[in-house]
């Protein structure tokens, strides 16, 4: 904004203000940022100019001229907090509706929308204003319109802004969450909200509009926000409720695939911050008469969905991890893509059996004729899931080894079955389980009788454990050589090791009596560990069946 413009801004005509303001919104409809207008003194000098303008009007057109220049310019942090007053919060809350004086305000929900934007920048921006919007009645006022979502003469954008701002103000002030589930019953309203956005597909068309999908969208953000920091065992009928809904949602399609995908993974994201045990809700007990895929009297439709939705982020993952130079964007959108849903399917297996059953049948069936190639090779779940116990992202290659570990019931046996020693080390050396054994107690159902197929039986005996697949029987290199040569070559290759050891460049390690691996004194300590190493792998293999 030049000296002229602003010159016009401070003694110009109503006209030329509006014209001001109209170019102003025009050139910087795409700027985030104005070291051009000069110092924070010279913005927060604009800045008032625009609020006494807006404050004086009573024409609807102007207040949205002037609100959309305070749009712009919320968007730039640099000393935002120096030129915000809670006077002037307290003005665009009565113009968006929510504040304590809105009733006697006749605004446009053109103008209330135009308000909302410019407080969700303002508390995205700005702790000052985060601190105002924490100590004052606004939420509440929200979620009281927020009560009549239905109602057809509210815009929807004007809904769609309402939840953005909640959602931005539970994540900024975490310190009201309490308020908001408790005194304002947001769980509940936000619930109720959830079930009147959902309402007509669920019971008709069974797929969400595009409208449909955003508010459901900034429904889920919100509710996780409320229900992440703690839990209220006051509320657990109100969140069995929205196991229920949450149900019903990832039952519904729409027409734009991105959209959905976002649905689903907010609905996700919620159920990581209900308890694990509510998640029955997600699989009720069939009717016999029901055509439904189903499992030991459970419908399973839901599990489909969230299997599928699994899929797609593994092999979005495996796009990510082809690129030998991960950026920090693909290491934050690889781990935002698979982490939520390997972390809920983990929790929930851990705690439901018959979630896990279903889901282990699904991704690790009985061993055919894939045991011919490496287990992280190959484009199914379980090959997608193998892939990753080796990624260097370690929060994602842990929550793949935790999620396969508990499908295997936590037997080393099993999980070294499906996906090789080499790929499993790191879970066992972790968990102290490189000697065998099982881990944590979850709720898994007592050992069973072999259900190797087979296939499996045929070339069990030439599986390598070690790389988890067949191998073709190798010639001995040894075969015509002296004992006195292979003395000379066992000797060469310790001190070959030797000198590696000494060097720095490896640390030789064997399992100590924790599980755990510990480094050696001598390499020839290996010697003594491989029978002990090697037995666990060869026991109990078999226990398969469930």
């Amino acid at each position: 904004m030049d000296s002229n413009a602003v010159a016009l801004l401070t003694s110009g005509s109503r006209e030329d203000v509006r014209l001001v303001l109209t170019e102003f919104f025009q050139k910087n409809s795409h700027r985030f940022t104005f070291d051009d207008i000069g110092s924070v003194e010279k913005r927060r000098s604009i800045w008032n100019l625009i609020i006494k303008y807006l404050r004086d009007s009573q024409d609807s057109s102007f207040s949205q001229g002037c609100l959309n220049s305070l749009l712009i310019l919320s968007r730039d942090k640099d000393g935002l907090g120096d030129f915000i007053e809670e006077d002037c919060i307290d003005l665009l809350l009565n113009l968006a509706g929510l504040g304590e004086s809105a009733a006697k305000s006749d605004s446009s929900y053109d103008v209330a929308l135009a308000a909302l934007k410019c407080l969700s920048n303002l508390t995205f921006n700005s702790p000052v204003v985060q601190v105002y919007m924490s100590k004052g009645h606004c939420i509440g006022s929200i979620l009281k319109r927020l009560k009549n979502i239905k109602d057809p003469n509210i815009p929807y954008f004007v809904k769609l802004f309402d939840l953005k701002l909640i959602f931005l103000i539970t994540a900024k002030c975490p310190e009201i969450i309490n308020r908001v589930r408790d005194e304002e019953q947001g769980v509940e309203i936000l619930t109720n909200c959830l079930i009147d956005v959902i309402g007509a597909s669920s019971s008709t068309t069974k797929f969400l509009t595009v409208e449909q999908t955003d508010l459901s969208s900034e429904i889920l953000k919100a509710l996780f926000n409320i229900l992440v920091q703690n839990q209220d065992a006051n509320i657990e009928s109100q969140l069995v409720r929205l196991v229920e809904i949450l149900r019903e949602l990832l039952l519904l399609g729409a027409p734009d695939e991105k959209k959905l995908d976002d649905v689903r993974s907010h609905s996700v994201n919620l159920l990581m911050a209900i308890p694990p045990a509510l998640y029955e809700n997600l699989m009720p007990t069939i009717n016999g008469l029901e055509d439904k895929p189903q499992f030991e009297g459970k419908n399973m439709e839901v599990l489909i969905v969230l299997s599928d939705f699994l899929y797609r982020r593994l092999v979005v993952s495996r796009t990510f991890l082809q690129d030998v130079a991960l950026s920090a964007e693909g290491v934050k959108n690889l781990m935002e893509n698979v982490s939520p849903i390997l972390t809920f399917l983990s929790q929930g297996c851990l705690i439901q059996r018959p979630m896990r059953k279903f889901l282990r049948n699904k991704i690790l069936p009985p061993l055919t004729d894939e045991v011919m190639q490496r287990p992280e090779t190959g484009d199914t779940s379980r090959n997608l899931l193998c892939a990753l116990l080796t990624t260097p992202i370690t929060q994602v290659r842990d929550l793949a080894a935790d999620f396969l570990f508990v499908l295997c019931k936590e037997k080393v046996a099993r999980f070294v079955k499906y996906v090789g020693y080499g790929n499993a080390a790191g879970l066992l050396a972790n968990r102290g389980l490189m000697l065998g054994g099982r881990g944590r107690s979850g709720c898994y159902s007592s050992d069973s009788e072999d259900s190797d197929t087979d296939e499996y039986k045929l070339i069990k005996d030439q599986i390598n454990p070690i790389v988890g697949c067949f191998e073709e029987p190798r010639p001995d290199p040894m075969e015509n050589m002296s004992d006195e040569q292979k003395e000379y070559e066992a000797v060469k290759l310790v001190e070959k090791i030797d000198q590696l050891t000494r060097s720095g460049i490896i640390q030789p390690c064997r399992v100590g009596p924790d599980g755990r691996p510990v480094p050696v004194e001598h390499v020839l300590q290996l010697q003594e560990e491989l029978e002990r190493l090697h037995a666990p792998l060869r026991n109990d293999d078999s226990e398969d069946s469930d």
